[in-house]
């Protein structure tokens, strides 16, 4: 029960304790296999070499449940799971707690108290009904190591609660639930990230180059379903977590190769890293470092994971100023004397959770009207179930240092200004970095924050002469105090990486729209409209400093960015405002007495992204079933389905009841 809410699990100690007197225990199973392949050639996001056709997944787990009365009138249920998983990267290979492969999946008694229907354990609640997507399931987080590609009563995250029910006299009902705050998991972003100091050293002048001693490979590195966004905080190439390190040891061979207290660090020839990459010609440097700057700059960042810089010559540099796609490229406005404050600058990822005396709540009113139209009302006050990520530079003490940013000046005829590290925010405390004689450390830091939700459903049944009963069904959540991720571009340009990506609160509205209907006796299709709008999208054209955009080249600007696909191989991608959805689904039973089953599911997503999902189930006897399913995502590649086009893959396996 770690890090369980400890109210929550004091009630349900208190209702087990109370009856437990187990009569006859039923125990029933089942085993599954499941083997995938992937269909395309290539290299997902996150991983540096090219993967083929092979296998990805070879999985088996057992499950077992129990079930049994608790007294005269409680019930119990439990189910646990074993898991193993030859093919999976890192951690994925076997249980875990608080994912979908956790030991102990269920766990709960279900009893009267009063005219009160409560269960108390382990459990998952759902309230959402929209295919594809869970909009109204904000009570269990979700596990997204494989996207949406396993069932969702499998991908939930089930937490310990305590749900109580009650039917009202006019056939209504009100549900009342207590809950543990958990977070969505997401491949290369979860409790697993190492929250040790990463760091390159900080050796004396003269003592030669710092070099990549982290030997950092990028949380996952490999796995199939990492997206870009993810792979901007903790990827190997891209992830700014292990980027950060390298920037320091960067800094650190700038100093020691410029002299450390020359002008040209100091800021006295004002000198930005654009000026200088884009110089074909570079005279008058400190230690004989003359040339091509690009050139330079090259020969000092090709030591390192990190995707500091990938252009061989000015020329080249020059050529990619409007599709910038590496570290320097975007900080093409810092003066060589902020990398002054990144001298041996180091990283680290903190965690900030919810502790075990917090307690999320949540309640519904579920009722049908006279004409048959069924609806319910949703609210939850709870730890928004998305993970917040903060950040800002600390020293070795744990203390927080500031950000300060000078006044703004005209270099070669470029907007700039110098950013240092210091211990106060007035800029009159103790400065850190090579002059100072001080490391500082970027802090990553995973929190939840509380928002609202409320919430709330509809459906009916529409008689047509053509096409029978049509089922109309809709969902909808207003999200009060969520996070989402806002870049400016300006402050990355001049050096500013905590200002340049920010998590900032606002709302959200949400909402789907769709239509069921059975045709040709038994074939169930259904169509949806979904839309997640941005009530507090920012889209500001002016600079770190206030000043207009205007002329100053795509390193300029602040915007909320996707956080599924912004990175830096897309500019860190731009949200959309209103973001839609489109999805159809198919379902249909077949064989001498539909005894098989399949079913397809399309979604469209805007900007082009697409997944689509074919599955069939055959049994073989009443306790045994084949599985074949193929998941294929294609698109434009800075969309959520499109990014994933080479984790395409397809899947067999059984399933065996005993």
């Amino acid at each position: 029960m770690q890090q369980t809410n400890k109210l929550i699990a004091i009630a349900i100690s208190a209702l087990f304790a109370s009856s437990l007197v187990l009569a006859e225990t039923e125990v029933t199973g089942k085993v599954i296999h499941e083997s995938a392949q992937f269909t395309n050639l290539g290299a997902n996001i996150g991983d540096t070499s090219k993967h083929g056709k092979g296998l990805f997944k070879s999985e088996t787990s057992v499950k077992l449940f129990f079930d049994g009365d608790a007294g005269k009138e409680s019930a119990f249920h439990v189910e646990i799971q074993g898991v193993t998983n030859s093919k999976a990267i890192d951690d994925y290979d076997s249980i875990e707690s608080y994912t979908q492969r956790d030991s102990l999946r269920e766990a709960y008694i279900d009893t009267e108290v009063g005219d009160w229907s409560v269960r108390a354990g382990k459990q998952q609640v759902v309230w959402g009904t929209a295919d594809g997507m869970k909009l109204l399931d904000t009570i269990n987080p979700t596990d997204y190591s494989e996207m949406a590609q396993n069932q969702m009563e499998d991908s939930r995250i089930t937490t310990w609660m305590l749900n109580a029910e009650k039917d009202l006299k006019d056939g209504g009902s009100i549900q009342v639930i207590a809950f543990q705050p958990r977070e969505n998991i997401f491949t290369g972003l979860n409790r697993n990230i190492d929250t040790k100091v990463r760091g390159n050293g900080y050796p004396s002048l003269g003592a030669g180059f710092v070099t990549d001693v982290t030997t950092d490979d990028g949380h996952d590195q490999g796995n199939a379903f990492i997206m870009k966004g993810v792979d901007t905080i903790t990827g190997k190439q891209n992830g700014f977590l292990n980027g950060v390190p390298d920037l320091g040891a960067m800094a650190t061979n700038f100093w020691g190769g410029f002299g450390g207290g020359s002008n040209l660090f100091n800021g006295g020839t004002g000198m930005t890293v654009g000026q200088y990459a884009g110089d074909s010609n570079v005279k008058g440097m400190p230690n004989g470092f003359n040339g091509d700057g690009a050139q330079i700059i090259s020969g000092f960042s090709s030591n390192y994971d990190f995707n500091l810089s990938n252009s061989a010559n000015a020329a080249e540099w020059n050529a990619n100023k409007a599709n910038p796609n590496s570290m320097f490229e975007y900080m093409d406005r810092t003066l060589f004397s902020t990398f002054d404050a990144f001298v041996a600058a180091k990283s680290q990822y903190a965690y900030d959770m919810p502790d075990d005396t917090d307690v999320n709540t949540a309640f519904r009113f579920k009722n049908t009207t006279n004409s048959g139209l069924n609806y319910s009302l949703n609210y939850a006050y709870n730890y928004d179930i998305n993970p917040v990520i903060n950040l800002d530079w600390y020293n070795d003490a744990g203390e927080k240092l500031h950000v300060i940013t000078g006044n703004a000046s005209a270099v070669n005829g470029e907007n700039t200004a110098v950013v240092s590290i210091n211990s106060k925010a007035d800029g009159t405390g103790d400065i850190y970095g090579g002059s100072g004689g001080r490391i500082s450390t970027l802090r990553f830091t995973q929190t939840l924050e509380r928002a609202h939700n409320i919430g709330g459903s509809f459906d009916t049944a529409i008689d047509t002469k053509a096409l029978g009963a049509i089922v109309l069904r809709g969902e909808a959540l207003y999200q009060k105090d969520v996070y989402s991720p806002v870049f400016n571009r300006g402050k990355l340009a001049i050096g500013d990486l905590v200002g340049a990506l920010k998590m900032i609160k606002g709302d959200r509205f949400k909402y789907v729209l769709g239509a069921d209907v059975t045709v040709m006796k038994n074939m169930l299709i259904s169509a949806q409209f979904i839309q997640d709008r941005n009530l507090d999208y920012i889209d500001n054209n002016t600079d770190f400093d206030g000043s207009s955009c205007l002329g100053k080249g795509v390193n300029c600007g602040t915007y909320t960015a996707d956080f599924a696909t912004m990175h830096m191989s897309n500019n860190f991608n731009q949200a959309e405002k209103n973001k839609e959805f489109y999805s159809l689904f198919f379902s249909k039973p077949f064989g001498a007495s539909g005894e098989h089953r399949w079913n397809n599911i399309f979604m469209f997503e805007e900007n082009g992204g697409k997944w689509n999902r074919l599955d069939a189930e055959f049994s073989i006897n009443d306790d045994t079933q084949v599985t074949v399913e193929y998941n294929k995502y294609w698109g434009d590649e800075n969309t959520q389905f499109g990014q994933l086009e080479n984790a395409s893959n397809v899947q067999v396996g059984f399933k065996y009841s005993f």
